[in-house]
C-alpha cells in the first residue's frame, strides 16, 4: 500500500498585490508661447520683428526689439572688433546724406 505524506514547506501562497500605477500623459509644448517660462504677452502684428531674449532677473524668455538688443550689448562700452569691421565695410559715407544739422542754441 502506498503511503502518502503531507509535505512540509515553509512557503505560503499569497495573492499578488494589485499595484496601480499612475500614468500621466503630458503633452510637450509645440510652440514657444506654450512654455512655462515665457512672457510674450499677446502675439500679434505689434510683436513682428522682435527678438527672443532671456531676462535673467525674471528668469523668463521675453521679446525685445533690435534697438534694445544693441543698447544692451553696448552697456559695457565693449563692442566686438569684428562687428565694427563689418559696419565699416557695409556703410558707405557717400550714401549718407544730412540735410539739416541743428547745433542747438548758444547763450
Amino acid at each position: 500500500m502506498t503511503v502518502v505524506r503531507r509535505a512540509q514547506s515553509g512557503a505560503t501562497i499569497r495573492k499578488k498585490r494589485d499595484e496601480t500605477k499612475e500614468v500621466r500623459s503630458q503633452r510637450q509644448p509645440s510652440r514657444l508661447e506654450e512654455m512655462g517660462d515665457t512672457e510674450f504677452g499677446t502675439l500679434d502684428d505689434t510683436k513682428d520683428g522682435m527678438i527672443v531674449s532671456y531676462d535673467q532677473e525674471t528668469q523668463n524668455f521675453i521679446l525685445i526689439t533690435a534697438d534694445t538688443l544693441l543698447d544692451k550689448s553696448t552697456e559695457d562700452n565693449n563692442i566686438s572688433d569684428s562687428f565694427i569691421t563689418q559696419l565699416e565695410q557695409e556703410i558707405n559715407l557717400a550714401d549718407v546724406s544730412v540735410d539739416i544739422i541743428d547745433g542747438g542754441g548758444f547763450v
